[in-house]
């Protein structure tokens, strides 16, 4: 392939300006919702590292890239030393690595400073570890900083385990973890990027530090409300609003920008979703009705326990263990997650006991609910819906569980992160649950979801069960708009937790 022919997907070699007029850079100018993501801060741009970049589909990836490839050409970056190549429509990774080693050897005849090259949806390419690695061994990969990216997490992460030793100065990263996961927006980035007024009021909390968020979190599992969250009742309407607005866009930047910007979000968005997903189950080999039919049993047993065998109830499926590797395959693909039963004893999961599933994203639960049961335009569905109090509460505690998930990796950035050995819900003897229980250290906090105005005395004995075997803090209920501290746990509401994950 010629250097003009890789021009055509990098015209800033022709003039820096050109990429100012980048259909996605000007799209980002023109939204609604201009969300700049916090795992942008967790790169450093200085470092000779391979990173990979992982994240659902629609979730504003591409947009990233060209972003960050106008702050490099701000910043005086020669244009010739940065590259982008979308790489779905590459057919092998000998014909990857022949792209890669020509920009290569066409760069080093202007400069030998860093290289900057962004491989876009690279694990489209079958084998594709096998041409970097070779480009690697070969020294061509020297003074480059890479960046792939990738939709399905199985795709990425196994690939890049084959690269092992290969992968530059991961030693100076301050976290250690090359390897980044883009998700949607959580609530606390919508609520800063949709609420100019609310975002001045947690600066001025100190609420936009992770460290801050953290503290509070702790005081919080200790039994008291902090100050700085109590500040925040003054705005609670207008988070409350947020609230409902994002349990029907999710942090997908495209709902959220046609839902600011238009009143409702149209058919397209959804169906362009769903397409995508289905393109990746056909590329793993799996059947567009089978999944469908799970996708059915998970909208219809979200937030309740469930077992494998289960699941495939009312289902063509004949096995268990297919079941299973629908749903690990759109857990792969950041569509869904799932909790085990937690062996309070041992401090560690019953992996044979019942599940609970849950989507990962609420735009994602929409599309992917209309397309397996859906006989209305999406939007109408979306917010009839959220019309039925029990199944908006569904949909809240899958925010709450995907959030746990994102703290839990806060707190602890690794790259063998594993949420299955440190969130888990409880059953005791008296068949009482509990949402949530988050492992601490050597102890545990529980929490459960009552997204209603007020708490029964009912609604508190699954936290006493859990309180009464110790190896554990103060509990927290979540509500829909109650406020207290009590001797056995912490009473707030939904929208207000939900900044602090």
């Amino acid at each position: 392939m010629s250097i003009s022919e890789l021009g055509e997907q990098n015209p800033w070699w022709r003039d820096k300006a050109l990429i100012e007029s980048d259909t996605l850079v000007v799209a980002w100018e023109r939204s609604s919702f201009r969300w700049w993501p916090r795992i942008v801060e967790t790169f450093q741009w200085d470092a000779r590292v391979i990173y990979s970049l992982r994240g659902p589909r629609q979730v504003g990836k591409t947009t990233l890239l060209r972003l960050k490839i106008r702050d490099l050409l701000k910043s005086g970056v020669d244009a010739r030393r940065v590259f982008y190549w979308a790489c779905d429509q590459v057919e092998s990774f000998e014909k990857l690595s022949a792209i890669i080693a020509t920009y290569l050897d066409w760069a080093r005849r202007f400069s030998n400073e860093m290289l900057y090259l962004f491989l876009d949806e690279v694990s489209a390419v079958k084998d594709w570890q096998r041409g970097i690695k070779y480009l690697y061994d070969m020294g061509k990969l020297r003074n480059c900083l890479i960046v792939l990216t990738g939709s399905h997490s199985l795709d990425l992460v196994k690939a890049t385990e084959s690269l092992a030793g290969r992968r530059g100065e991961v030693d100076r990263l301050v976290d250690k973890v090359p390897d980044k996961i883009f998700l949607g927006a959580k609530f606390a980035e919508y609520v800063e990027t949709r609420n100019e007024e609310i975002l001045k009021v947690l600066r001025e909390l100190r609420l936009l530090s992770t460290r801050e968020r953290l503290n509070a979190l702790l005081s919080l599992v200790c039994g008291e409300i902090p100050e700085c969250l109590s500040e925040l009742r003054l705005y609670q309407k207008d988070l409350d609003g947020l609230l409902d607005d994002y349990l029907l866009t999710g942090g997908i930047p495209r709902a959220i920008n046609s839902y600011i910007s238009r009143g409702n979000i149209p058919e397209i968005v959804y169906s362009d979703y769903v397409n995508l997903i289905l393109r990746d189950i056909a590329r793993w080999g799996g059947d567009e009705i089978f999944l469908r039919q799970i996708v059915q049993r998970i909208v219809q047993t979200m937030s309740s326990q469930v077992s494998w065998n289960s699941l495939k109830d009312e289902t063509e499926i004949s096995t268990h263990d297919t079941a299973r590797w629908y749903v690990d395959i759109l857990m792969s693909s950041f569509v869904v997650s799932y909790l085990h039963q937690l062996d309070k004893d041992k401090g560690v999961p019953y992996y044979k006991k019942a599940k609970k599933v849950y989507f990962r994203d609420p735009f994602i639960f929409h599309a992917l609910k209309w397309w397996a049961l859906g006989d209305k335009q999406p939007f109408i569905e979306a917010l009839e819906f959220l019309e039925d109090p029990e199944e908006k509460s569904k949909l809240v505690e899958s925010v709450v569980c995907d959030h746990l998930i994102r703290l839990l990796f806060n707190m602890d950035p690794n790259a063998q992160f594993n949420y299955a050995t440190r969130l888990f819900y409880w059953e005791s003897g008296k068949k009482r649950e509990v949402d949530f229980v988050v492992k601490l250290g050597g102890d545990f906090l529980p929490i459960e979801l009552k997204y209603q105005p007020k708490v029964r005395k009912s609604d508190v004995f699954g936290i006493i069960d859990f309180e009464k075997g110790g190896k554990s803090s103060k509990g927290i209920i979540i509500t829909k708009d109650a406020w207290n501290e009590k001797r056995t746990h912490i009473e707030m509401p939904a929208s207000v937790f939900l900044i602090l994950p």
